[in-house]
């Protein structure tokens, strides 16, 4: 019973240490790309779909009649990570048109979430649309 009490021990470290090895997500390389090819297309100046405007930071976390968008620290407070782990048919689940986004880009989104919502200022911050190929 010792060996099995310690194996555990061992395994919840050495993931413990794993996690904390895992550098934080980066915005411009990781998240930036992911809103730019399927958010703002619909969540932008122009559309402002639920309030929302995903172009930078300012607009991002402005306050919203339906609840924030972004709780830094809280993804399971944030409507942008919740919509985005909804049922397909849920009328709320995004991207409400095209193919889901993958899991794993989806877990990459929460991490930032968790990790504070670092979303720098400026041209770094600032997301564009992608032109879809015709």
């Amino acid at each position: 019973m010792k060996h099995i009490t310690a194996l555990a021990a061992c395994l919840s470290l050495t993931t413990a240490l794993h996690a904390a090895e895992d550098p934080p997500v980066d915005f411009v390389k990781q998240i930036k790309p992911i809103l730019a090819d399927r958010c703002v297309e619909c969540h932008n100046s122009e559309t402002l779909l639920g309030e929302l405007n995903l172009q930078n930071r300012e607009l991002a976390f402005r306050k919203r009649k339906p609840g924030p968008a972004i709780v830094p620290g809280e993804p399971e407070k944030s409507m942008l990570y919740l919509a985005l782990t909804l049922p397909p048919k849920d009328k709320k689940a995004m991207p409400a048109t095209g193919h889901r986004i993958p899991k794993d880009e989806v877990n990459t989104i929460r991490q930032w979430i968790k990790e504070g919502a670092k979303w720098p200022e400026g041209k770094d911050g600032a997301v564009a649309a992608q032109r879809k190929k015709s």
